[in-house]
């Protein structure tokens, strides 16, 4: 009965001094609330309950001294009566705390201390001027749609020229504005220089417009596509501005030339030996497909270009000429002239299916020459067509006199209702006393 009182003694004193350590804890933080130090590594869980508990009273005694940091009923009942206020060893000995982690580093002591004080003023401090991050990327998104340009530069659309064709995917309505804006847009990077014969030593443009007068009469011999024979020019022209060539291998370059461009626009394509029967056997088929290696390496496999045909039916459409044959084979008339002249190489292949847009309507008596329409999509006006309209209207009234007639003969054809031989080019004055 004596040992359970003094065990019950004992008992309470421990509780005291617990209470009693608590308390002076208590009172070191709240001391410290004020500036406490910014939290650094917390390491109140590593090692907590490393060591295996013992369950029933026999024998805790014995295991708790063996337990470093745990804190005995008798050990809590010494330090009561010691009166230790001790914070920090009284924490030290709490239940649950452990060994400092070997592992970790030890805290910075230059930690900065933030007082509640500074906290607060600094919540209180207005926000330093600027645009937030939401204002940043919604004008970022906004220039994006806009493509970059403010509401000052924005270009007005296009006249609409395509709804009619949205049925039909050949047409491809949904890209043809951004095609052609490539095409502009490359166009002068892959036009010829004007003087490239200059440097020619062995021909000169005059047989060159012989040799592209015979590939006309090829060209309507085989029934080829239209695309085909202004490819064909185009490549030519790349050609000869790229390498010296003799006149004894002039017409094996048109031959080679209309063969890849047959290969590249036609389904159905002629044979070699086709090109070599036309050119009455003046070439071999082995020299032919050794010239078609030489070519395209020359010009770097390069054969998708923008070309005069593909620039004209655009302009048909704008201006809304699409369904009148007169204009559409009158135009095709002059565009095909200025591929025989090699004066005609200073032109843009745009501006020459302008301008013969532009001669073919005043030569028919359109009331309206050059519609807006047409002025937008072709991106040109009359003022900077009229010196290419005078000078394919020129070669429109020499043409049944010239020596090279096969184009003459061609649209003199009845085929292609005689229009050579139905309108007469306008006069000078009447294209220059044009006003929009």
């Amino acid at each position: 009965m004596q040992a359970a009182q003094q065990a019950a003694g004992a008992e309470n004193l421990g509780l005291a001094g617990a209470k009693g350590a608590a308390a002076v804890a208590g009172k070191g933080l709240a001391a410290g609330a004020g500036s406490r130090r910014a939290l650094g590594d917390i390491g109140n869980v590593v090692g907590a309950f490393n060591q295996k508990v013992t369950v029933g009273k026999e024998g805790e005694a014995k295991a708790a001294q063996g337990r470093p940091g745990v804190l005995t009923r008798r050990a809590a009942a010494q330090l009561a009566a010691a009166g230790n206020g001790n914070a920090q060893a009284a924490n030290a000995g709490s239940w649950g705390a452990t060994k400092p982690h070997k592992g970790l580093r030890p805290r910075d002591s230059n930690v900065p201390v933030v007082s509640q004080q500074a906290a607060a003023a600094a919540a209180e401090k207005p926000a330093a001027a600027g645009r937030s991050m939401s204002q940043l990327l919604q004008s970022r998104s906004e220039a994006a749609v806009s493509g970059g340009k403010t509401k000052k530069q924005c270009v007005p659309a296009l006249p609409d020229i395509d709804t009619a064709d949205a049925a039909d995917p050949l047409n491809a309505t949904d890209f043809v504005a951004d095609i052609f804006s490539y095409y502009k847009r490359v166009e002068p990077q892959l036009r010829v220089a004007p003087d490239y014969m200059t440097r020619q030593t062995d021909i000169n443009d005059k047989m060159r417009a012989i040799l592209i007068d015979w590939l006309v009469d090829v060209h309507l011999k085989f029934k080829l596509m239209p695309e085909t024979l202004y490819l064909t020019v185009d490549l030519i022209d790349r050609f000869l501005e790229a390498k010296q060539v003799t006149r004894k291998h002039l017409q094996l370059v048109g031959v080679t030339a209309m063969l890849v461009a047959s290969k590249y626009e036609e389904i159905w394509a002629p044979e070699v030996r086709d090109f070599v029967y036309i050119s009455d056997r003046a070439y071999t088929r082995d020299q032919i497909l050794n010239m078609e290696k030489i070519m395209l390496n020359a010009l770097r496999f390069n054969l998708t270009v923008p070309s005069i045909y593909n620039f004209l039916g655009r302009n048909f459409k704008a201006a809304g000429v699409v369904n009148n044959q007169d204009v559409t084979l009158l135009s095709t008339y002059l565009v095909e002239l200025s591929l025989v002249d090699y004066s005609s190489l200073k032109y843009p292949y745009s501006m020459i299916a302008a301008a013969a847009t532009y001669v073919a309507l005043k030569a028919v008596g359109a009331a309206d020459a050059f519609p807006v329409a047409l002025e937008r999509h072709s991106g040109y006006n009359v003022a900077s067509v009229q010196t290419c309209a005078l000078h394919l209207a020129g070669l429109m009234r020499k043409a049944p006199n010239s020596s090279l007639v096969a184009v003459y003969k061609k649209y003199a054809n009845e085929k292609l209702q005689r229009i050579a031989t139905t309108y007469e080019a306008p006069a000078d004055s009447e294209l220059l006393g044009y006003a929009q």
